[in-house]
């Protein structure tokens, strides 16, 4: 898998993780995108699958907004 740099807001404060995202996600934008959203939902915030459940036409990354205030600023290849 390869492995990224997310640099993301949580709350006002700037972070940076690294994360690997599974190959099958890099096909398309959004679905990388998501994944990325994931991945950052199940290190930094265990429940969050509470919200990526909420069936509506959001993507994960907008519901990982939403709920948590959390958004992903830049994402790059390590």
């Amino acid at each position: 898998m390869p492995t990224y740099r997310v640099e993301y807001t949580h709350l006002g404060d700037r972070q940076q993780i690294t994360l690997e995202v599974d190959n099958e996600a890099l096909d398309n934008e959004q679905k990388f995108r998501d994944a990325v959203a994931q991945r950052l939902a199940e290190r930094i915030l265990p429940h969050a699958e509470l919200a990526f459940r909420h069936e509506d036409d959001r993507t994960l990354e907008q519901k990982l907004d939403k709920a948590y205030d959390v958004q992903v600023n830049k994402i790059e290849r390590e």
